[in-house]
């Protein structure tokens, strides 16, 4: 009985030191990519692709975003790609909580409102998690 008493005192123990359930979850979460696709006002004016993709870069500086990639649209002859967007900004996080984060961060609130959206007609964002 007492060695029962010793090995529960153990187990126990164990449990207060190891990591929790909830933060090995977080750990093994899939990354998130959010993927922007933004037409300007002005159609291809390099000019202002080059201001999003320079502010765009400020967003690594938000926790829980691992990359940020930035770029203008590649044209296609093939039927089904839409090139018909002017520059994209694809951000990879570390999980999907820390994409709710970002939405309210205020390096993004601040990027958005002042350089994306007054240069944008259309925004369409794609958030996908890849399974690695």
């Amino acid at each position: 009985m007492k060695r029962l008493k010793k090995y529960i005192i153990i187990i126990t123990v164990l449990g207060f030191l190891s990591p929790s359930i909830n933060a090995e979850e977080f750990q093994n979460e899939d990354p998130v990519y959010h993927v922007v696709l933004i037409w300007l006002k002005t159609y291809r004016n390099e000019m202002r692709i080059n201001k999003i993709i320079k502010a765009s870069k400020e967003l690594k500086n938000i926790p829980g975003v691992l990359e940020v990639s930035t770029g203008k649209v590649l044209r296609s002859s093939r039927v089904i790609v839409d090139d018909t967007f002017d520059v994209s900004v694809i951000i990879k996080f570390a999980s999907k909580d820390y994409l709710k984060d970002y939405l309210v961060h205020p390096i993004h609130i601040k990027i958005a409102n002042d350089v994306i959206k007054p240069l944008a007609n259309k925004i369409v964002v794609y958030d996908t998690i890849i399974q690695e």
